[in-house]
Formats: structure tokens, sequence, C-alpha cells
């Protein structure tokens, strides 16, 4: 992956003209993704074009540009903020950004109880696929409303069978 590429491996494209979202997240939800995420370095030209600060293993996290460190640090000092009382907080995010922590959305996991995890991915694909999502449900009921095999029997018996034209 090139961080210096405008297109991400994943074939999504990052432009500057992406219209950001908002995504509303629990205070476990931020703590889980800052504790998700690692620092993505550049490297030398030569090499794989990015490092983390944090060797990668199966555990690390998730490299991730500084940019979306930033909003979710934001959000981690809001969440803690011993004067914050909502129940939520909002993060201005691009689709890249829901991409990339779709990615640590781990639908099994469970913080304080709760399935964190799909709770987060619920989120995520909810901002990315919900006009979809709603366009599609609405067609496939508009489908299921129109009975085929009523209509064309009506139409079949109003057919000359007789072989006479005329």
């Amino acid at each position: 992956m090139n961080i210096n590429s405008d297109s991400f491996d994943c074939g999504h494209e990052e432009g500057g003209d992406e219209e950001p979202k908002v995504i509303h997240l629990t205070r476990d939800e931020v703590l889980y993704i800052d504790d998700r995420l690692t620092m993505m370095i550049e490297k030398d030209v030569r090499a794989e074009g990015f490092t983390t600060v944090v060797p990668i293993v199966a555990n690390a996290g998730l490299p991730a540009p500084v940019d979306l460190l930033d909003k979710i640090g934001m959000a981690v000092l809001e969440v803690t903020d011993e004067d914050y009382a909502e129940e939520l907080v909002s993060v201005s995010v691009t689709s890249t950004d829901l991409y990339m922590l779709r990615e640590i959305a781990k639908s099994s996991l469970k913080l304080n109880g709760k399935f964190v995890g799909l709770a987060l991915k619920k989120k995520i694909y909810k901002i990315l696929f919900e006009e979809e999502y709603k366009a599609d449900r609405t067609f496939k009921r508009l489908l299921s409303d129109i009975h085929l095999d009523d209509s064309l029997e009506s139409e079949s018996s109003k057919l000359d069978w007789s072989g006479e034209s005329g």
C-alpha cells in the first residue's frame, strides 16, 4: 500500500472532494478504536511505503494516517472529559476512514458486556450503504407485490389457441 497514492488497494478512490460523513460513537467504541489503531509512518521511497510505530502483529491493530488518529484522539478527549455527559460523540469521517475502521470492527468482540465490534460494524455499513440498501429493499418489496403468475395466467387465457386468425 502506498500512502502517497490517491488510490488505496481496496479500490476506493480517495479524493479531496470526498463528502465528509458523521459517525456517532459511544465511549466504549471510541476507546476500542483508539486502542486498535497504530500510526502509519512514511518510510524511504525504496521501501514498502509505510511502517508503523508499533510493529504490526496479529493484535497490534491497523496502520492509520495521522488525520484519522487526530479525529479519534479528539473523540477520546471528549468522551473522557469529566464534564462530558452525552451518550454519543460525533466524529467526521471519510469513506476511506470508514473502510479502515471496518477492518478493526470484529463482530464477536465484547467490551463491558456489549458487542462493540458488531455495533461499530453496523454503524459503518449504515453510513456507507444505507441509501443503496433501502432502495434495494424497496425494489424487492415492489417486485414481491407484483403477482407475475396471476398476470401471466390472465394474459394466456385471452389468447386464441384455436390456431385460427382473424
